[in-house]
């Protein structure tokens, strides 16, 4: 495998496979080499970064500005390819990247080599993540996720930190049992699969385990508990008290190894795949308030969500997106809520369609 020293082109040729998510982990580790060897290509790789997700995730994003804003030193050869690259991500219709979001712990421009330096691997709002950890466990992250672990990671343990969302595939290993760190919660498994739902915004956090066998351990909890899960469970943990010192709902543990009242609430679904599809692509709702939607709609596509009408939040929906774009989503939504809709900059504005409105409560009152 080529070292820290091969040609730029051979460098642009990794940097372009890994921002469209088709390099090897080989390639990556190379990648990264070249990366850390000067801070020169550091600071290309991040500028490359940046623009790619920026024209990926605008549909109407021009490629040749996005290129002749960067101050990069290169061939017209190179600024000839980067600008093809660059409208191909332009081109995607689904702003869902799968690479565009790893940030290692040069990315802050200082290098640690000792073993307890973090390595932070991060997806911006509009993206998704897939890496592959040192052991073979695979780690999937959802939009506005965060994922820390140590460079000593697999040596002596295996432990990461989650902020956000991902979906976990381990691989087995008894003698080490991997650990997820998630708001007050530690989360061991040993070979399975399991999504776990942690943004730090969030009231709640979610573990659903497909398969295999993991517990969660509540020990260090205002409440503590222990909880070992089964496959098709599907756990929800409240976090402790509100800023405005609301009393937390308890309630008590279904099938775990505590008879104490714990802040979970535990059941099992037939369908793991409603809290998982987001690692493909695709959004399965159940349900769900249009004043929740808007909090997935913000991550998944990097915009912000205004509702002109509090009425409009209260509208559920159930239904399935597939690789849709924003204004897909928004139309499909105006299917069974009396909702119009403005984007401009970033921003979504969402107002009550009196017109519709009208149209839905007649139809109802003819069933």
């Amino acid at each position: 495998m080529m070292g820290p020293n091969y040609t730029q082109e051979q460098a642009d040729d990794l940097i372009a496979r890994f921002l469209s998510g088709n390099i090897s982990m080989d390639e990556q580790a190379a990648l990264i080499r070249w990366i850390n060897a000067t801070a020169e290509n550091q600071a290309y790789f991040l500028e490359l970064r940046d623009a790619w997700q920026a024209t990926a995730q605008e549909g109407n994003y021009d490629a040749n500005a996005a290129w002749d804003s960067l101050q990069l030193g290169t061939t017209l050869l190179a600024i000839r390819k980067w600008r093809y690259y660059f409208r191909v991500a332009a081109s995607y219709t689904l702003p869902f990247l799968i690479g565009g979001g790893l940030v290692y712990t040069w990315a802050s421009g200082k290098k640690d080599n000792s073993s307890n330096a973090l390595v932070t691997v991060t997806s911006p709002k509009g993206a998704t993540t897939k890496i592959e950890l040192s052991d073979g466990t695979e780690v999937w992250l959802n939009a506005g996720s965060k994922l820390q672990y140590a460079q000593s990671y697999n040596l002596r343990g295996r432990e990461v930190k989650l902020e956000g969302e991902a979906f976990f595939k381990v691989h087995t290993n008894a003698q080490k049992p991997f650990t997820v760190k998630a708001s007050d919660l530690r989360i061991l498994a040993l070979g399975t699969s399991f999504n776990v739902k942690a943004y730090p915004e969030d009231k709640t956090v979610v573990t659903t385990l497909v398969d295999g066998e993991v517990k969660i351990d509540g020990s260090k909890t205002s409440t503590p508990f222990g909880l070992m899960m089964k496959p098709h469970q599907h756990v929800v943990y409240k976090k402790p008290l509100s800023t405005n010192g609301s009393e937390q709902l308890k309630t008590p543990v279904s099938g775990g190894d505590s008879s104490t009242a714990a802040p979970i609430e535990s059941r099992e679904v037939n369908n793991t795949e409603i809290y998982t599809a987001w690692k493909d692509g695709n959004w399965i709702v159940a349900a769900q308030t249009m004043d929740e939607l808007a909090v997935t709609m913000e991550r998944r596509f990097n915009v912000k969500v205004v509702f002109k009408e509090q009425e409009l939040k209260e509208y559920r929906f159930s239904g399935t997106f597939r690789q849709e774009t924003l204004e897909q989503v928004l139309n499909i939504l105006k299917l069974t809520a009396p909702l119009k809709y403005h984007i401009d900059k970033g921003v979504v504005t969402l107002a009550l369609d009196e017109e519709l409105k009208e149209k839905y409560n007649n139809a109802f009152k003819s069933r």
